[in-house]
């Protein structure tokens, strides 16, 4: 009879975790104009009262982009970037990606100093540029081509915003992560090398919040093929949250148009609150002690 207790007692306490979980990882996937499904999560995690838990961003591409704004920015400005300056911003020129057009977003935004705001700490995730790894093997010898090879195309560079004392270092390394080869040009960091988007290394960076013990990591991927995250591999639970309705691959990816925004958001949204709604939770103002 006690080991019964004992077993759903158990069974309580994982099913209940969450709820009394106070130390909340977030990490962000990259996809270009499909980010916009973290924003709707954001808000949702913001309304229960999760996001106010969140001690640590981690992102790749458009999911650093958004960690950084997470980080600095108060939820209306967030969805105010996405619906009307992301769509002016980004198509400019007939570029599929406006790279000067991200710049004027984030020069309208301050970043500094990170490490002195109440804000979570921010990782993004770049990846050695090949313009920058070419001329790096040229002067290799034959015996080391091929490890680095391997750093300049593989090697996930992880950056820690907080750490920053630079403002426009901070900017460059939001541009360097969501620099997306074939359509934006690299990123020469202060280390003197050139960085594009991480998504070829980890587009789903959940390494860098592990050091920072979080009770609860909580994965946003955005495809609907995403494989999940191993349970034992980590030493918390993690949660992952999939888009409900199909993403379009690389034609979401590339669109940036308010329509393709405003409906993501929304999707983002519904698809966390319904989580959250199935595993006990309430948004803030609903509990007793709000």
């Amino acid at each position: 009879m006690k080991k019964l207790a004992l077993f759903f007692c158990g069974i309580f306490f994982f099913a209940a975790f969450p709820l009394f979980a106070q130390n909340y990882a977030l990490v962000l996937s990259g996809g270009g104009g499909k980010g916009s499904y973290e924003v709707g999560v954001w808000k949702a995690l913001y309304e229960y009262g999760i996001a106010q838990k969140v001690t640590v961003v981690s992102g790749t591409s458009v999911g650093g982009l958004n960690a950084g704004l997470f980080a600095i920015a108060p939820l209306y400005r967030v969805e105010d970037i996405w619906l009307n300056e992301v769509p002016l911003e980004l198509n400019q020129n007939g570029e599929v990606i406006s790279q000067q057009g991200l710049s004027n977003i984030m020069n309208r935004l301050s970043f500094f100093p990170l490490s002195e705001l109440e804000s979570p700490v921010v990782y993004v995730t770049c990846t050695h540029s090949w313009e920058d790894g070419v001329g790096s093997l040229l002067n290799l010898g034959v015996q080391t081509i091929k490890a680095a090879t391997k750093s300049v195309i593989d090697y996930a560079y992880r950056f820690c915003l907080n750490n920053e004392t630079d403002e426009n270092e901070i900017r460059n390394k939001l541009l360097a992560t969501s620099a997306f080869p074939g359509f934006t040009e690299p990123v020469r960091l202060s280390d003197g090398r050139l960085y594009s988007d991480g998504g070829a290394a980890d587009n789903t960076p959940v390494e860098p919040v592990i050091s920072h013990a979080p009770d609860i990591i909580l994965v946003v991927h955005l495809s609907n093929w995403s494989p999940k995250l191993q349970q034992g591999k980590w030493s918390c639970p993690v949660i992952d949250i999939w888009p409900s309705e199909e993403m379009r691959w690389l034609g979401g990816t590339m669109d940036f148009s308010k329509e393709w925004i405003e409906r993501n958001i929304n999707l983002g949204y519904s698809d966390t609150v319904r989580w959250l709604n199935e595993n006990g939770f309430y948004p803030v103002e609903n509990y007793w002690f709000h």
